[in-house]
C-alpha cells in the first residue's frame, strides 16, 4: 500500500486536473451527495483535500506536508490538493478485470464530457508517463440545480456513459474508474466546486461543520456505503 501512495504522491504533486481557488471562508449551505461509487469496499484509501494553504513546493517532501480536514497529513492528503483520490483495491489487474463503476453523487446535468483518452497512464522515473499518448484525462462533470458542480476524473477509456445536457439522477452510473490523464493509478478524482470554488465534501475540525455526503460514516479510514439521498 505505502508504494501506492508514493506513486500517487509522484503524480499528483504534479498538478489536479482543474485547480480552482478555497471556497472555505465563504458562506454556503451543504448539499447532500452520496459517496459516487458503486462498490465503496473496493477502494483502500481516500486521499483528500489539503487545508494547509501554504506552498510547500513541488518536491517530495513539500508534497507530503498537508492538513486534511481531521488533521491528519499525508497519505491522506498532498500539498495543494483540491479534491478526494479513491484508490482502487488491486490497481490495473482490478481495473483490466471490469474496474467498478462511477455513479452520479446528486441529481444533476452533464455540463463537459471527454473520453477516448489513453487510461494506462503511470509512474515512470518519478514522474507520470502515458506511454507517448497525450496525458489527457476521460471525465464527467455535473451541474446540480443550485449550481454546485461535480468533476469526476481519470475514467476508463471507452467508458463514459453519459453525454453534454443529459439528465442524470443520483445513482448513475457515468463512467468505470480508470488512470487517464495526469494519474499514477486507477483511481477516482472527485471534486466539489461552489462558483468555480473548491469545496472539501467532508466535515471536520479543518474543514465546514456540515458533512456533504449523505453519510460521512464514523471511521475516516473505511468509506460508508453509497447510498441516494
Amino acid at each position: 500500500m505505502r508504494a501506492a501512495f508514493a506513486m500517487l504522491l509522484v503524480a499528483c504533486a504534479q498538478g489536479t486536473p482543474e485547480t480552482v481557488d478555497s471556497a472555505d471562508d465563504r458562506a454556503y449551505t451543504p448539499e447532500v451527495f452520496a459517496i459516487p461509487l458503486a462498490e465503496p469496499e473496493r477502494f483502500f484509501q481516500t486521499t483528500g483535500v489539503d487545508h494547509d494553504p501554504e506552498d510547500h513546493g513541488d518536491s517530495t517532501l513539500g508534497s507530503a506536508i498537508c492538513t486534511n480536514y481531521d488533521g491528519r497529513g499525508f497519505p491522506w492528503c498532498y500539498d495543494g490538493h483540491d479534491g478526494t483520490d479513491f484508490l482502487l483495491e488491486g490497481g490495473f489487474e482490478a481495473m483490466d478485470a471490469g474496474s467498478t463503476q462511477i455513479l452520479a453523487a446528486a441529481a444533476g446535468v452533464v455540463v463537459s464530457t471527454d473520453d477516448g483518452n489513453y487510461d494506462r497512464c503511470h509512474v515512470e522515473g518519478g514522474s507520470v508517463s502515458c506511454d507517448g499518448y497525450p496525458m489527457v484525462g476521460n471525465h464527467v462533470i455535473l451541474e446540480h440545480p443550485s449550481g454546485v458542480r461535480t468533476k469526476y476524473w481519470h475514467m476508463k477509456s471507452g467508458s463514459v456513459a453519459v453525454e453534454v445536457g443529459q439528465e442524470v439522477a443520483c445513482g448513475d452510473v457515468l463512467g468505470l474508474v480508470g488512470s487517464s490523464g495526469l494519474s499514477s493509478m486507477p483511481h477516482l478524482h472527485f471534486e466539489l466546486a461552489v462558483d468555480g470554488q473548491w469545496v472539501d465534501p467532508y466535515a471536520g475540525p479543518n474543514s465546514q461543520p456540515e458533512s456533504w455526503w449523505q453519510d460521512q460514516g464514523d471511521d475516516p479510514e473505511e468509506l460508508p456505503p453509497s447510498v441516494c439521498p
